[in-house]
């Protein structure tokens, strides 16, 4: 065995004790200043929250606006993924108001760790914890710190549904872990969660060499399955809906994300191609540095002639190949997708920010010899945790005061 794995393993307890710690510090912290997002977004998902303490659980599948936003009447804008687990918090005694950002520091940590994880895969293990740490410093990740919304709990199953990905191709029940992490994105964010079957299916082309692509048939397999186990979530959850309300959740739902008017109207190409520059500067602003390096990267490979991910024998080693064509491939195919539609949003992307960052800094810090010894310093389990608690205390400390990291709103 890889004595460098041998030791990457021993060191796994150690970081989720560090990663546990964290938050646990961090969900102290919220509640001892009674933290309240500015983010209208986050004020709702942390205001229902709150509101579905005090209701039966019977009823929780079907939260009302409660006068968010000056809105009454059920709620029925994505499912109610996101609002059951702070509620459950607040139920065991946590502050109902702070429960919403509690979680969602939570998702973020899962993030950060699977990152890691999935990193480790096809990097050494200091360069996938120096990964994790510069994934912190983006300016998408300072956006979204402390807040209460969905994109750091869409992330983390996405990056459940990849990691388990990766480890199906060599351990069939893995598959299970991917139709966990699709379903939990499914819950939380409804149709959306197109994007984990999508980004799992780019991950196997990049990890699988065309002729060896039999040997991953268990993950294919998981792939295949999410479509099934997403009818099946979607009849469950419409049957409970349906009992608790006598309506259809699903009717509610489609009404509002596909309107009529963009089924049966006139051709979108003006408004797909604005969508898409619209995007594209997100992907190189939130990203930033790391999106101009994955560009710099890409053009010298078309350019080569290298932009195959297995060909050549260092395609696995070479500052993680894989990883980055992944990454840049999933970003691609993501935008597109997402530009079609007749709403867009920055966040509805998130994850492409993660996946195109890694793509430029994973090959940065196995080239560049400044990163490499930022990667020495940061080879330590306790490191990225670290890094994440002192991150949120400036956010929390600053809150009003840092510069906005958004632009281009419509």
């Amino acid at each position: 065995m890889d004595n460098s794995r041998t030791v990457s393993r021993s060191r796994l307890p150690a970081a989720a004790v560090a990663w546990t710690l964290a938050w646990v510090i961090t969900a102290a912290l919220l509640a001892a200043v009674q933290f309240t997002s500015r983010d209208p977004d986050s004020q709702l998902y942390a205001g229902i929250s709150a509101r579905l303490v005090e209701e039966p659980v019977s009823q929780w599948i079907a939260p009302q606006w409660w006068g968010f936003w000056n809105s009454e009447g059920p709620y029925c804008e994505h499912p109610v993924g996101m609002f059951v687990v702070p509620a459950v918090l607040g139920r065991l005694g946590y502050p109902p108001a702070q429960a919403a950002y509690a979680i969602n520091a939570l998702y973020q940590i899962v993030s950060f760790g699977l990152i890691t994880l999935i990193a480790g895969t096809i990097a050494p293990r200091n360069i996938a914890r120096a990964l994790t740490c510069l994934l912190q410093l983006l300016p998408i990740a300072f956006v979204f710190r402390v807040r209460a919304n969905q994109e750091y709990a869409v992330l983390a199953g996405a990056l459940l549904a990849l990691y388990a990905t990766e480890r199906a191709r060599t351990r069939p029940a893995w598959t299970i872990g991917m139709v966990a992490g699709f379903c939990a994105v499914l819950l939380v964010k409804g149709i959306f969660a197109v994007m984990v079957p999508v980004t799992c299916v780019v991950w196997l082309i990049a990890r699988s060499a065309p002729g060896r692509r039999l040997a991953d048939a268990p993950a294919w397999g998981g792939i295949l399955a999410m479509p099934i186990a997403g009818a099946l979530v979607a009849w469950g959850y419409e049957s409970a809906y349906l009992h608790a309300t006598g309506r259809s959740f699903l009717e509610i739902y489609r009404s509002r994300q596909l309107p009529e008017a963009e089924i049966v109207g006139q051709s979108h190409v003006v408004r797909t191609a604005y969508n898409a520059s619209w995007y594209l500067t997100r992907v190189a602003w939130y990203p930033f540095p790391w999106s101009l390096v994955a560009a710099g990267l890409t053009a010298r490979a078309i350019v080569q002639r290298a932009w195959l991910p297995w060909r050549g024998e260092s395609a696995v080693n070479d500052g993680g190949r894989q990883g980055a064509w992944f990454g840049v491939v999933a970003t691609i195919v993501l935008v597109a997708a997402f530009s079609l539609a007749h709403r867009k949003a920055d966040r509805y992307i998130f994850p492409v920010y993660f996946f195109i960052a890694a793509a430029g800094a994973g090959p940065a810090l196995s080239r560049w010899p400044r990163l490499q010894r930022f990667a020495a310093v940061a080879d330590r389990p306790w490191v990225p945790a670290a890094l994440y608690v002192a991150l949120v205390i400036v956010t929390i400390v600053s809150t009003g005061k840092l510069p906005r990291f958004t632009f281009w709103r419509t």
